[in-house]
């Protein structure tokens, strides 16, 4: 069994480590300024602040493993089998083609020009990725994650595990499983109601 590899921004943890530390400074000031009733009216929005950025920015991601390939997004999650796997893109971001549609996947954005004419000539920056014996949490733009879904679904082809997979896919049923982030939505429609009716009421 070959290593389960995860994707994400690190610049995207870093963004939502300094959210999180500006809310709380602004939170204190508040409070030593105005009082407890004001820190508790300021909480929402920090919260709704917070919990965007995290969501956005720190969440998402995409783990390549040999049971397939999970695309954590915003909002929702899809975990493509490898059964299912019909190739990929690199567009504005890495796309997935399953047999159940398409799959975007927001962490893996494509690399800009300079970004793309440095990967050229130093190399890609997906050889942790291809070399890994452990579970690795790795950065990756859309051609490295690409790379590593490229190389996984090679391995997993050429050792004979794919060749019945279109008989497997179609006796079992087997198609993309699509889950909706339903904690992370319920709060934040929380957050944002109580954020609109604490400034309805200053």
């Amino acid at each position: 069994m070959r290593p389960t590899l995860e994707f994400s921004s690190r610049y995207g943890r870093a963004l939502t480590v300094a959210a999180g530390v500006v809310a709380l400074v602004a939170v204190v000031a508040v409070g030593v300024q105005d009082g407890l009733g004001e820190v508790v009216r300021a909480l929402p929005l920090a919260g709704v602040v917070v919990l965007l950025v995290w969501a956005l920015f720190w969440r998402p991601a995409v783990v390549v493993s040999d049971g397939g390939v999970l695309v954590r997004n915003p909002l929702r999650s899809t975990h493509v089998p490898w059964p299912t796997y019909r190739g990929l893109t690199v567009q504005w971001s890495l796309v997935l083609h399953t047999t159940d549609g398409d799959v975007t996947a927001w962490a893996a954005p494509r690399s800009s020009g300079t970004a793309a004419r440095m990967h050229r000539s130093t190399g890609p920056t997906d050889d942790a990725a291809v070399t890994a014996t452990t579970d690795a949490r790795l950065p990756g733009t859309a051609e490295d994650v690409a790379a590593a879904i490229g190389d996984r679904h090679r391995a997993l082809a050429d050792a004979g595990f794919l060749r019945d997979a279109e008989q497997a896919r179609t006796a079992g049923g087997i198609r993309p499983e699509r889950h909706w982030h339903v904690a992370t939505i319920a709060a934040l429609l929380v957050l944002v109601g109580t954020a609109v009716a604490v400034l309805a009421t200053a």
